[in-house]
């Protein structure tokens, strides 16, 4: 790479950090972006001319993986992102004709759908080809091959395993019992997926509007159950039949027990309370919770608390002046040491960590 030619390199921005300054902070040669959402054209994570460089510091997004371009000296590539809390808005260039190899992709659902030209994917045995009305949702963890032409440009979107397990789990009032796996076409020209366009454009419209509620760390946590939702309802996968019959699988008790719990998750909360609440016995109540759940009701009192906890964490604003201790207690964590190694175990970062992210 030569001295005119500097590279950039940063991290995706949260949306309560966003900081548009550093793109313009210094001069170097570029291509003009194809295809990027203008919610993202600030945004950019990093801009280099060199395919190993580009592959390492697109592993968070992608995994491990390797990028041969035909042509070497026409490769530039961009990566542009911004994470809301659990979703990740993203747009990928390379400027070339280019295969990306991808060894094991990261525990992350991906949506990719190319915002100009067209690619065609390999992964878990299927091939398929990715167009702007044709969107590509792989394997998590699995193998994928990905070949672009010259005018392809990629938006993804990346949400995490963990965060919409739970939603799903949600969804159907029963914990998983099976691997969540997506059909790999994700047909967008299809009358029921305008719910799902819809829900991302009103994703690109509140990151795009500097006045929006989202800037202001407001409805994060719904615009993405509404993102989530409407990708179960629209596209095909292991779960689709469940969701069309959920009650099969709902006993009204353990409905009426979560809705006690939900309404009274910031005070305190016994179990006895919540099976006079579901009307039934206590031995009931714990039996049922097992079943259809999969967790005691003291287990989804206190998951339920470490996801308000971290929401609150996760959409502070920098002037908030929110702190750890102050977000613990107000969710009935009054043992902070414990409250952290909870936390560190679900998330896999601690409390702080993700306040200052």
């Amino acid at each position: 790479m030569t001295q005119d030619t500097p590279e950039f390199a940063g991290r995706p921005s949260r949306l309560r950090n966003l900081n548009t300054t550093r793109t313009s902070e210094q001069p170097r040669p570029r291509i003009r972006p194809r295809g990027i959402p203008p919610a993202l054209e600030t945004h950019e994570v990093y801009s280099t001319l060199d395919p190993g460089r580009a592959a390492q510091l697109g592993r968070d997004l992608l995994g491990a993986h390797h990028i041969t371009p035909d042509d070497p000296t026409a490769f530039h590539a961009l990566y542009h992102a911004v994470l809301f809390r659990d979703i990740t808005l993203s747009y990928l260039d390379f400027g070339t004709t280019c295969s990306i190899d991808v060894e094991q992709l990261t525990d992350s659902h991906l949506i990719i759908l190319p915002g100009a030209g067209t690619c065609e994917v390999k992964n878990n045995g299927e091939v398929a080809t990715a167009t702007p009305v044709n969107a590509i949702v792989p394997k998590p963890g699995s193998p994928m091959t990905l070949r672009g032409n010259e005018q392809t440009a990629l938006v993804i979107l990346r949400i995490e395993t963990r965060a919409l397990g739970t939603h799903l789990s949600h969804l159907l009032g029963h914990s998983l019992d099976r691997d969540l796996v997506f059909d790999l076409s994700f047909d967008l020209s299809a009358p029921t997926a305008s719910r799902w366009n819809f829900a991302v454009q009103m994703l690109h419209a509140e990151l795009f509007d500097q006045g929006s509620l989202l800037h202001q760390g407001i409805g994060i946590g719904p615009l993405e159950d509404f993102v989530m939702s409407a990708l179960f309802y629209t596209h095909t996968s292991t779960y689709s039949e469940q969701l069309t019959e959920p009650a099969r699988h709902q006993r009204r008790s353990v409905r009426a027990a979560q809705d006690h719990i939900q309404r009274n998750l910031k005070l305190p909360i016994t179990v006895e309370q919540v099976a006079e609440a579901a009307g039934i016995s206590l031995r009931s109540l714990q039996n049922f919770f097992r079943e259809d759940l999969d967790q005691t009701p003291t287990a989804y009192i206190r998951n339920l608390r470490l996801e308000r906890s971290r929401a609150d964490l996760a959409d502070a604003t920098r002037n908030s002046g929110i702190s750890v201790t102050e977000v613990a207690s107000k969710w009935g964590f009054h043992h902070h040491g414990r409250f952290a190694s909870s936390y560190r175990a679900r998330f896999g970062e601690t409390p702080s960590q993700t306040l200052r992210s």
